[in-house]
């Protein structure tokens, strides 16, 4: 064998490959998983969400059916908002009390997309524990009288007080299909609110505990959608509803069935679309 054989089989040092990238090949594989993180990441989270929305539904629907199950129970009555002043055992007196019996599980109250469901404050103890969702107890004080609209009512147990009312009865909801019994309010939401609670007027203020009825028209915080979106929680136009799902909110509605909707879809123009306030349940 020559030398000339020799330097045609021979790889050359300098052409030999190694098992190394190029710092171009290394930037471009970056790039390449940096696109697909964007593009997927995104995904994950609208699917975790949507199964966290899927799991509060099934949550509203136990709610749903375990009011319905107490309204047999009690002659057709709704229950009250809350039966006694917060200073009297507020908590052991509240909706979320007197029907836990036929729901069997505190957990239900609990959204899992509800950031914290801890007490507002821990040194009250009348105040019970962080709940995800409210009551539709929408009101009006008109005149020398409380004009109810929602299916909850509230009393605070003294006599005479201007804000004992009842409750609703199964007669008198006109829509059943379209009106609102349950609403998704976070906990977590409340309180982010700096405003300490106003406890001695639940209807000119906002209260942060969240069982408490502060879904009133008196208040204003149901919601509207002729408000500005800017507006802070809870002044927007969707009012105290939590919309944490993709910008969407359970409901439950006085026949028993839940539905995922923009709250301020609920109530979008109060003036010039009052049969469309899904929060009177006593409109025609």
């Amino acid at each position: 064998m020559n030398s000339c054989t020799l330097s045609r089989h021979t790889p050359s040092p300098r052409g030999k490959r190694t098992g190394a990238f190029t710092l171009i090949e290394l930037l471009v594989v970056i790039a390449i998983i940096a696109i697909l993180a964007a593009i997927l990441f995104p995904v994950f989270a609208q699917a975790r969400e949507k199964a966290r929305q899927t799991s509060c539904l099934s949550n509203e629907k136990q709610m749903g059916l375990g009011v319905l199950q107490y309204v047999q129970d009690y002659d057709e009555m709704f229950p009250k908002a809350q039966s006694k002043d917060q200073y009297n055992n507020g908590w052991a007196n509240s909706w979320a009390i007197v029907t836990q019996p036929y729901v069997k599980s505190y957990a239900v109250f609990r959204c899992p997309s509800d950031p914290d469901t801890e007490l507002v404050n821990s040194t009250w103890n009348w105040a019970g524990v962080g709940i995800s969702y409210t009551v539709n107890m929408d009101s009006n004080y008109v005149g020398s009288t409380w004009i109810r609209y929602g299916p909850f009512g509230m009393g605070s147990g003294a006599p005479g007080d201007f804000w004992v009312y009842d409750s609703l009865s199964l007669a008198d909801i006109n829509r059943a299909a379209d009106s609102i019994m349950i609403a998704e309010r976070h906990n977590g939401d409340l309180r982010t609110l700096n405003a300490p609670c106003n406890c001695t007027n639940y209807h000119s203020g906002f209260n942060r505990l969240s069982w408490a009825p502060a879904l009133s028209g008196a208040s204003a915080k149901i919601p509207n959608g002729t408000l500005p979106t800017t507006a802070a929680y809870p002044n927007g136009p969707n009012g105290a509803v939590s919309g944490r799902h993709g910008e969407m909110a359970n409901f439950i509605f006085t026949d028993g069935h839940v539905k995922a909707m923009k709250p301020a879809a609920t109530n979008p123009d109060p003036v010039n679309r009052p049969l469309d306030n899904m929060w009177d349940a006593t409109r025609r």
